[in-house]
């Protein structure tokens, strides 16, 4: 009869186990899940090897993973141009590589164009030039004598640009921005971080960016005492 009871209660034991495990295991598919959509966070924060406009210690820096192939990021080419005009010295613009390579035959080498020319302090230059051309160069099948032309528009020392475009120190540099993009879990381009937050939904025009850079920019809310005075 004892056997019998310690048998039972054994097996309650068990059945309650089984069901605070699959009670937790619940929980924290819940949890999982509420949390599946939250914004990711800048892995890498902004440092001195980025290319940037805008004043150094601005209030608010937006970072910008880009692949100058992608048609999506040529659209918001003349909105970053827009938000740079529109807020000057209280904005940081950060410009980061993220060459989709599988879907941009010629990203990865518009993007060495763009980091060679930076080698000669002219990297938004060749920027500008690239979005500004995105369709002409986007359908070569070699863009380099492009990139070439563009570099003598620019100013650039053309042999110095040639000779870095296939660099490693270039390669690097975009590999160090691609592993930067991985870390924050890069579903696309462009991808936008405001404030080293995630922007969820990327907003459609000028405006709409402008009214979260706004909101950026609003002071924070000074702490009140709950005491009041007698």
């Amino acid at each position: 009869m004892a056997n019998m009871k310690f048998g039972l209660i054994g097996r309650i034991t068990t059945i309650l186990a089984g069901i605070v495990v699959v009670v937790a295991g619940m929980a924290w598919i819940g949890n999982a899940q509420d949390h599946a959509n939250d914004p990711q966070t800048l892995s890498i924060p902004v440092n001195d090897s980025d290319w940037y406009v805008g004043n150094k210690d601005a209030a608010v820096t937006l970072v910008e993973y880009s692949d100058f192939q992608c048609p999506a990021c040529g659209a918001y080419f003349p909105v970053m141009k827009g938000l740079e005009e529109a807020y000057g010295d209280t904005l940081k613009i950060v410009y980061r590589n993220y060459p989709l390579i599988t879907l941009h035959a010629n990203a990865q080498i518009a993007a060495q164009a763009a980091e060679a020319a930076g080698i000669q302090g002219k990297f938004f230059e060749m920027h500008d030039a690239l979005f500004q051309n995105q369709k002409s160069w986007s359908a070569e099948t070699d863009p380099t004598n492009s990139f070439l032309n563009y570099a003598t528009v620019i100013g650039l020392d053309v042999e110095k640009f040639r000779t870095d475009l296939t660099s490693n120190a270039v390669i690097n540099e975009i590999k160090n921005d691609i592993n930067g993009g991985n870390a924050s879990k890069l579903s696309g381009t462009p991808t936008f971080f405001l404030n080293g937050v995630q922007i969820v939904k990327n907003p459609q025009g000028l405006e709409p960016f402008k009214t979260l850079i706004d909101a950026a920019l609003l002071p924070a809310p000074t702490e009140t005492s709950a005491e009041t005075a007698e």
